[in-house]
């Protein structure tokens, strides 16, 4: 088509980014995991603000309690009373028996489930180093406090009220991915797929994955 001047109109680029879409997060923990996605959402909500025009965006973060199977069926019943795009429950393995029937579940109904075992220490963890050692959960603090010392991080100690943790290890966040998605790889090769028998193992990257494309 062309304009009055008789030359061929270009076509514009369309530069818009995709929109965050309306997340439902709810977790088992109180405290390290609610603190970790409630910086993820002002990221994104701060980004989005001042560059495009968003009419909704919700990432609703919430701290349960609550584990597997009743942190599902707390999920299923939020998302009846909502509008989401994406729900999804976020849980360690702990001694919870129910662990793989919950995941299992959730999948059923639609709901996306971040899990760890043994505890979401191990997706901060990875974010340092590579870890493939089946050992009681304080060694990942004790290995998270070297860490945080090495770097003077939190005054060289870890704790699980740290407000900021997420901008903490953003800057390792690429290396944290790549070490969980090959270490879940990993148990797949080798036929081992309940996610009870992967110890240790997260799947948590694969959310934040689909959140900080938006602020990347």
């Amino acid at each position: 088509m062309k304009n009055r001047g008789g030359r061929k109109r270009q076509r514009k680029v369309n530069t818009r980014i995709a929109e965050p879409g309306n997340y439902l997060i709810i977790t088992e923990g109180t405290e390290t995991e609610v603190n970790y996605f409630k910086s993820i959402k002002s990221r994104i909500e701060e980004l989005f603000r001042s560059k495009i025009i968003v009419e909704k965006i919700s990432l609703k973060i919430e701290g349960t309690g609550r584990s597997t199977m009743v942190l599902v069926n707390e999920a299923i019943k939020k998302r009846s009373l909502g509008t989401y795009s994406d729900v999804w429950v976020v849980f360690d393995k702990d001694d919870n028996n129910d662990f793989d029937d919950a995941i299992t579940y959730a999948r059923r109904n639609g709901i996306n489930a971040a899990w760890s075992n043994q505890c979401f220490e191990l997706w901060l963890l990875l974010h340092f180093q590579d870890f493939k050692s089946d050992v009681d959960r304080s060694i990942y603090y004790d290995k998270l406090n070297n860490h945080f010392k090495t770097r003077s991080i939190n005054n060289g100690k870890y704790d699980k009220n740290i407000s900021d943790i997420f901008n903490i290890t953003f800057p390792f966040i690429d290396k944290a991915i790549k070490r969980s998605n090959n270490l879940f790889s990993e148990y797949r090769e080798g036929n081992i797929f309940e996610p009870s028998k992967m110890n240790p193992c997260t799947t948590v990257q694969c959310l934040v994955e689909e959140l900080i494309r938006y602020i990347k």
